[in-house]
């Protein structure tokens, strides 16, 4: 079940969509999923703040789209 503040592990490339519902929703390999299925400990690795202040307007077709894949150009793994 998807609940806020809650986490799923899921082998759907689908499964991210319960981020909507406020939980952290990951897509896993089969492996990963039988560790998870096992009760063995999975680990998850996440930057302790990410920030973005975003300033100024957007021009002509310029769509929400656009400003998240110019973000995440910027923002790399390493941060």
């Amino acid at each position: 079940y998807a609940f806020p503040g809650g986490m799923m592990i899921g082998t759907d490339s689908h499964t991210v969509n319960a981020g909507g519902l406020g939980m952290v929703a990951i897509g896993v390999g089969g492996a990963d999923a039988v560790d998870v299925m096992a009760g063995m400990p999975w680990e998850l690795k996440f930057p302790k703040l990410i920030g973005v202040k975003l300033t100024g307007t957007m021009n002509g077709w310029t769509a929400a789209k656009d400003v998240i894949l110019k973000v995440a150009g910027i923002l790399t793994v390493k941060g």
